[in-house]
């Protein structure tokens, strides 16, 4: 297995999705594009999967545009802090940029794809 072949992030799908619009292309250069990237991304509770058909298909339509939602919402957070970019400017070249806070609960509940398989207990624990 390769992981990072047989496993992805849905939501780079949906990042990408609007990124490669012509609108953020002819504004951004590939650079940008993915400092873009890795700033909505990081905004963003990961939904790993296989397959994207087998997530879509049992995936509520009502979800799905949430997670478009939350998808554009951290594009649009991270456009500021690229349109202001302090390493254009030569005076804060020596200042490092850190941005170390994400979006998500890890409080909140688990979606229905996010259910562990096993239980509290093992069948080892269960025999004893």
């Amino acid at each position: 297995m390769h992981i990072s072949v047989d496993v992805h992030n849905y939501m780079e799908n949906l990042v990408g999705q609007i990124l490669s619009s012509d609108d953020f292309k002819e504004r951004y250069d590939h650079e940008q594009l993915a400092d873009l990237a890795c700033l909505a991304l990081s905004q963003l509770r990961p939904v790993y999967i296989r397959h994207d058909i087998d997530f879509l298909s049992a995936l509520p339509e009502e979800r799905l545009v949430k997670l478009k939602q939350f998808a554009k919402d951290a594009v649009e957070a991270g456009e500021t802090m690229i349109q202001n970019d302090r390493r254009r400017n030569p005076e804060y070249r020596e200042i490092p940029i850190v941005v170390a806070t994400a979006r998500y609960d890890d409080d909140l509940e688990l979606e229905w794809y996010e259910s562990p398989i096993l239980g509290h207990h093992t069948d080892h624990q269960k025999e004893k």
